[in-house]
């Protein structure tokens, strides 16, 4: 099954240990990323010495027609068989953390276009390349189930964006794609200081608060992403997939 998987936000954090896992199931990889030209060519380089075939992407999420040349120059590498939409929308930071209501209406547009937006221009790149085994995941954060403040944009674009994946499961699928969600709770890595002021007193608690007692590394969500595109999650489809270590139950 393995052919290109391209992956946005794939220059730190979630998306390059999602890059690495799928290179590991044998994909060859399409490295999106917006800003960080240099951490994108370290992840391609990590790629190419697993022994699969790598480039860096430059691509604006927020932008259809940029998502669309994305899966272009990805596809010098091959068939795209995998669509991973990972990246936040937001280059370098969260806006202010602001209430609900006092968020400009103009911050979730942006966002919504950035996450729906991407997912709906990503495939219709990709089109029949997909078929017969292809898979779509979205990444998203248990924050479309509980209230994080200052996230309400991000919370909203996700959870439009978990439905949008529900309605491509259905549709795609009877042209043997699926399409889930890879739902993570909160993760140690550098973009924890756009959540929250005081990561390490974030970690903390979030930690105290999980049953499996620990915060989520990025190869836990990542893995999650790489079951979903293997061989073993070929039955899963139109799911939203939570890997938090049991702290949204707790």
């Amino acid at each position: 099954m393995p052919g290109v998987a391209v992956v946005t936000g794939a220059s730190r954090g979630v998306g390059r240990a999602i890059a690495l896992e799928l290179a590991e199931l044998g994909y060859d990889i399409g490295v999106g990323y917006y800003s960080r030209t240099g951490a994108a060519d370290a992840v391609v380089r990590e790629i190419e010495h697993l022994g699969r075939s790598a480039c860096a992407l430059q691509v604006d999420t927020r932008e259809p027609e940029s998502c669309r040349a994305m899966v272009g120059r990805a596809r010098r590498l091959g068939p795209i068989r995998a669509v991973v939409a990972n990246a936040t929308g937001f280059a370098d930071s969260m806006p202010a953390r602001t209430s609900t209501v006092d968020t400009p209406i103009e911050t979730y547009t942006e966002m919504f276009t950035a996450r729906v937006g991407s997912v709906l221009s990503l495939v219709e790149a990709a089109g029949g390349d997909l078929h017969d085994g292809g898979r779509i995941v979205a990444v998203t954060s248990t924050g479309t189930r509980r209230h994080v403040p200052g996230y309400a944009p991000v919370a909203v674009s996700m959870a439009a964006t978990e439905s949008v994946i529900r309605y491509l499961a259905v549709e795609l699928g009877r042209e043997g794609v699926t399409a889930n969600i890879a739902s993570g709770g909160v993760i140690d890595t550098e973009a924890l200081s756009a959540v929250s002021s005081n990561p390490d007193r974030l970690k903390a608690l979030v930690a105290k608060s999980t049953p499996l007692g620990r915060v989520g590394l990025a190869h836990d969500l990542a893995r999650l992403v790489k079951f979903l595109c293997g061989d073993d999650g070929a039955w899963v489809n139109g799911q939203t997939v939570i890997a938090d270590g049991g702290n949204l139950i707790a």
